[in-house]
């Protein structure tokens, strides 16, 4: 199934965006240096301006390197299938992802409530009685806080994927599902799983891994198919592509459902 229309490749305007960034903080960093400006000798200004330069330059190459990839899939130079979310699949796409969204929530907003409460029993015994007022009215509103922006954003995002342009298009290391981009070809990040998907709907189980400054973390993806979709060709595919990157008997192929 060809998609109806083109997506946008969203990694080049970052990229462009956090270039420009990187040009105005250095610009800002150099009128300390020179004479004559409301900015002379304003070091603090200009160490601050270096710094967020130097990091705009390196997130500008990140998404340059990711808008390359997209751009590759577009181009069809990597591209291995292409199909678009039709209303059912998209509807399922999203309850999906909105339950484990609220789940993921739910659990966290569990956790915070119990160490708030335990923070403000704690302080309750060390506050006097005048104080005990406001401090329980003060943490009572952070939680109320925490509480609605848990419900919030699953609700938030759950919107936005019933809004975006429903295209996917699978490359053999990275992939582009409904207006979000995916990608495991970088160090330290490889392909986990890929499977034939049965429940909830038809589809592609992808499980990749990355590695960031609180170390490794895996990512999951479902993602409904249509039913006329040779999968088990693309599959394999897939896990050809990936063959450098893990041993075969770590990308996986559940069976066909009945």
């Amino acid at each position: 199934m060809e998609p109806r229309s083109r997506p946008k490749n969203r990694q080049m305007l970052l990229a462009r965006a956090f270039g420009g960034s990187a040009l105005c903080f250095a610009l800002l960093a150099m009128l300390s240096f020179m004479e004559s400006n409301p900015l002379t000798g304003a070091w603090a200004l200009a160490f601050l301006g270096i710094f967020l330069s130097v990091g705009s330059v390196v997130v500008a190459c990140i998404f340059r390197s990711r808008a390359r990839k997209m751009e590759s899939l577009l181009s069809s130079e990597r591209l291995l299938a292409t199909w678009e979310l039709d209303d059912g699949m998209l509807q399922a796409y999203v309850a999906l992802l909105r339950a484990e969204s609220t789940g993921k929530s739910r659990a966290l907003m569990w956790v915070v409530g119990v160490l708030f409460a335990m923070v403000t029993l704690v302080f309750l015994f060390l506050l006097e009685g005048k104080d005990m007022a406001g401090f329980a009215l003060i943490m009572g509103s952070i939680l109320l806080l925490v509480f609605g922006a848990s419900r919030f954003f699953p609700w938030f995002y759950a919107q936005r994927n019933l809004k975006g342009d429903r295209q996917v298009l699978i490359g053999g290391r990275y992939l582009y599902i409904n207006g979000y981009f995916h990608d495991w070809a970088y160090p330290l990040s490889g392909l986990s799983k890929v499977a034939l998907l049965k429940k909830p709907f038809w589809g592609l189980h992808v499980v990749y891994h990355y590695t960031d400054r609180t170390l490794r973390h895996t990512h999951a993806l479902k993602i409904p198919a249509p039913a006329d979709l040779d999968l088990r060709k693309l599959l394999e595919d897939i896990r050809a592509a990936n063959r450098a990157d893990a041993p075969s008997d770590a990308v996986e192929m559940d069976s066909a459902p009945d």
